[in-house]
């Protein structure tokens, strides 16, 4: 045998197992770059581009059907789907049905977070009961609830997140400077909460009209300020510019200033004739008449910065306009409407020395059939809301789609039940739905309409008042036995709004 011929040979077989061996790894890699990519083979056998939908539930453990076919394991999970619209069901004994239709784009991820399934039976049970109250609000981490009755200075503080649902008593009365709960008579009103949920912006005006502003520190009462006597302004708006509420926006006749009350100062700017403001943190956005102009704008301003950056001028003096800002995955985005026009733009707040071309992006433009008198953004600054009469126009920051819905009656306040849920009081009964118009059930049969809704931060309690009327009678006397007649009992009819809880894990 011919030794040289043998080894050309044996080395042609090593080679070509290499190759073949490095050719098998080129194609695995290539298969698990497609599959990891999303692409398929469909039922044709056609190579298609599929989507990652990942779906959660509250409570977990739920089962899930997607077009009508039980999938393995409960939510959580993850399942690629073909680029189309599908049918997402979700399901658990003993709750009702969450169901959505979902339209899946090809390579990307869905992330459906907001399916919350509600016990079909909950229980109920009454937490305490109160007279009639003149000021009632929720934190924004939904931990917190504070409650005023009239003719009372005892703000009432309820732990939503406890079993027993402890409260603490706040004396207002000593810290609006008076000592009988009787002299404040007038209107308080919550403003805003810090991002940590125990400092507040309160404002009470006065029988006489007088406007006192006040940073209530609900840890420590001892530590509220009186912004109004402190800083000797007549303050018309103030919104808290950081985490801790030691940074404060504040209009006073018509300027813009940021206060420090840390070091107790309060800047000077240039900025007047403000209409309409809002803000993330330490960024501002406002409409306002440029005096030089006498043109009608719509401004940002970033603090520490020696001037405002136009977004634009309005034609119409008169337009109807609100303003909403937000943060979503470290992208600063802006949102607008003009009467029936909405405009949101993505991407970096411009700078006072940086051309605004550069920084925002537009991605959506779109003409709504109604004029947006309210604008609301969720906790998380990922979906914002413009709402007006009984229409609601959604948009999503994270998927840039927006979605149409209208609700029972007239919308006067965007309510969010958590992060994705609105509600509102229709007739007595909490209507609830997805902010994208879909799931829309009767969460409550009773409530008072003027009166909070509140779902705990730990999934466990659902809050809500009910309101009842209450007969007192005075017993009937007689004169004497001589009398022809007895004397008629007095009777008062007296309203008792008792806040009650439903348990939602069963």
């Amino acid at each position: 045998m011919d030794r040289r011929k043998s080894k050309q040979i044996q080395n042609a077989r090593v080679i070509a197992t290499n190759i073949f061996m490095g050719l098998s790894v080129i194609a695995i890699v290539f298969v698990l770059m497609l599959i990891a990519m999303g692409f398929t083979f469909n039922e044709s056998g056609n190579l298609e581009q599929s989507g990652l939908v990942q779906i959660s539930s509250n409570p977990s453990g739920a089962t899930v059907e997607i077009d009508g076919d039980t999938q393995f394991g409960r939510t959580q999970i993850s399942k690629m789907l073909s680029a189309s619209e599908h049918t997402i069901k979700v399901t658990k004994a003993g709750y009702d049905t969450w169901q959505k239709t979902l339209s899946v784009d090809a390579g990307l991820l869905t992330r459906i977070e907001w399916a919350r399934l509600f016990p079909l039976k909950p229980e109920k049970t009454t937490v305490t009961t109160f007279n009639e109250p003149r000021l009632t609000a929720v934190s924004n981490d939904r931990k917190r609830m504070l409650y005023l009755e009239k003719n009372s200075s005892n703000l009432i503080n309820i732990d939503l997140q406890g079993d027993k649902n402890k409260r603490t008593k706040l004396d207002l009365a000593t810290i609006l400077g008076t000592n009988k709960a009787a002299a404040l008579t007038g209107t308080l009103s919550i403003v805003s909460w810090n991002n940590s949920n125990n400092k507040i912006v309160l404002n009470w005006t006065t029988d006489d009209a007088n406007s006192i502003w006040y940073l209530v520190d609900l840890d420590n009462i001892n530590n509220t300020i009186n912004l109004t006597a402190k800083y000797s302004l007549n303050f018309s708006h103030i919104l808290i510019a950081n985490d801790s509420a030691s940074k404060l926006w504040v209009v006073e006749a018509g300027k813009l200033h940021l206060v420090d009350t840390g070091n107790s100062s309060i800047s000077a700017t240039d900025i007047a004739g403000i209409e309409r403001i809002t803000n993330n943190k330490d960024v501002v956005s406002y409409v306002a008449v440029d005096p030089a102009t006498n043109q009608r704008e719509i401004r940002i301003y970033k603090d520490g910065e020696s001037g405002s950056t136009k977004i634009l001028t309005l034609d119409d003096l008169n337009a109807n306009v609100t303003l909403a800002m937000g943060t979503y995955w470290g992208d600063e985005w802006f949102a607008y409407s003009i009467n029936q026009k909405v405009i949101i733009l993505s991407g970096n707040y411009p700078s006072y020395e940086k051309p605004r071309n550069n920084s925002l992006k537009n991605i959506l433009s779109r003409e709504l059939e109604f004029i947006p008198q309210l604008v609301s953004v969720n906790d998380s600054q990922r979906i914002a809301v413009f709402a007006g009469d009984t229409h609601v126009m959604a948009f999503d920051i994270e998927t840039n789609d927006y979605y149409d819905s209208t609700l029972d009656s007239a919308i006067t306040s965007i309510n969010w039940l958590d992060d994705f849920i609105i509600w509102q009081n229709h007739e007595n009964k909490i209507i609830i739905q997805d902010f994208d118009g879909e799931n829309r059930r009767e969460l409550i049969k009773k409530a008072n309409t003027q009166l909070p809704v509140a779902l705990s931060e730990n999934n466990k309690w659902l809050y809500f008042f009910e309101l009842t009327e209450e007969v007192d009678e005075s017993a009937s006397t007689n004169a004497n036995s001589t009398d022809t007649g007895a004397v008629e009992g007095t009777s008062e009819t007296k309203f008792v709004y008792t806040l009650k809880r439903e348990k939602l894990q069963i």
